[in-house]
């Protein structure tokens, strides 16, 4: 396991006003029963709470399925497994008996492995820039970053996106070793969007080219702003 990059947040990220983002999984609990885990991350990528209930309960319980819904209504969420997470969605908001549009989550997902090719692609656009400018100045020095993405890396899906990342599994419980990585993932994934936009603040001519820093990779940043309206009636 890694820590995430070391990387002083942006102030437009730590402006940002949004509950955040959650991640949501199901699998074996203590003594294997089967459990339902949420994890909280804000928009800095800090982790700031987390929940386990039985299935039986959440599955089965309209106030369980309720309480549930809470920890991430208002949430950006991580589509990690995509039809596995609105599998799980569909159940929760017919148990609880919301009152909800059809698939309301739907505005709320992003995913990380998109997350992270934004993140790569904006690097090298900003490469480019830096590039074109030297060819008129001596004095711009390359670019240079504190935490390199492969060129050739190849994230098809999340595995390969945290072995980029070098997170490995957690120990505890099933459910636990599966979400705290993804947890930790997106809080890696800040960390290096963080860096990549840092260098509109230290390159006027960057800045001019690219715009003002954004917070999250731009599908992230839809799903947090749209996310942070989308109020159920629990």
């Amino acid at each position: 396991m890694t820590d995430p990059a070391t990387v002083e947040p942006l102030e437009e990220l730590t402006a940002l006003w949004a509950p955040g983002s959650a991640v949501l999984c199901v699998g074996a609990g203590d003594q294997e029963v089967e459990s339902v885990a949420t994890w909280h991350v804000s928009p800095a990528g800090d982790p700031t709470g987390a929940w386990i209930y039985p299935a039986s309960e959440v599955f089965c319980s309209q106030d369980a399925a309720r309480r549930a819904l809470s920890f991430l209504e208002r949430r950006a969420i991580a589509a990690v497994h995509p039809q596995n997470l609105q599998e799980w969605l569909d159940r929760l908001t017919t148990t609880a008996k919301v009152d909800a549009e059809d698939g309301w989550w739907k505005r709320q997902l992003f995913s990380p492995v998109d997350a992270f090719r934004e993140t790569a692609r904006r690097r090298q656009q900003y490469i480019v820039t830096v590039e074109a400018a030297r060819k008129n100045s001596k004095t711009i020095t390359p670019l240079e970053w504190t935490h390199d993405l492969p060129d050739d890396a190849e994230v098809q899906d999340f595995a390969s996106l945290q072995r980029i990342a070098r997170i490995s599994s957690a120990p505890g419980t099933p459910v636990v070793s599966e979400i705290l990585p993804i947890a930790r993932t997106l809080r890696w994934l800040v960390s290096i969007w963080a860096e990549t936009e840092q260098v509109k603040n230290r390159r006027r001519y960057v800045r001019a080219e690219h715009g003002d820093p954004e917070a999250l990779p731009p599908q992230w940043l839809d799903a947090v702003q749209s996310a942070s309206t989308n109020r159920l009636p629990l």
